[in-house]
């Protein structure tokens, strides 16, 4: 027997309505504290608590950044930002993890370490 998923969202691209970010994180400290540096550095922000929450959003608003956590390897954090990599190409995905691991070289994703370092992030931000 075949299994699978669909994903229904309306896929836009980067860009609509100017600088947009998603934040999805289950920490409301976090995600309330990225969301008000994104809005400093001229970011729309949109806030969810998970990563498959954050698919839908970023799908429809077609944002310029998108930070998702990741609790461990392979949870849905990290499923989330693999399957936005491939469905959102032009939208920068950066997780956050308690223990980041070694990225390759050409990984499509920027790991930050939690709490995250704001000028850290400043610097990922820089390129958009």
């Amino acid at each position: 027997m075949t299994t699978g998923f669909s994903i229904d969202a309306d896929i836009r691209p980067p860009g609509q309505g100017g600088r947009h970010a998603v934040v999805a994180d289950d920490d409301p400290g976090q995600r309330d504290e990225l969301a008000r540096h994104l809005a400093v550095r001229g970011f729309t922000v949109s806030t969810v608590s998970g990563g498959f929450e954050a698919l839908s959003l970023i799908g429809a608003e077609g944002p310029a950044v998108a930070l998702l956590r990741r609790r461990r390897l392979e949870d849905e954090g990290d499923r989330a930002a693999a399957l936005a990599c491939m469905l959102y190409p032009h939208t920068r995905i950066i997780l956050t993890a308690s223990a980041p691991d070694a990225q390759p070289g050409n990984s499509p994703v920027t790991v930050l370490a939690r709490p995250v370092d704001l000028t850290l992030l400043d610097h990922c931000l820089d390129g958009l």
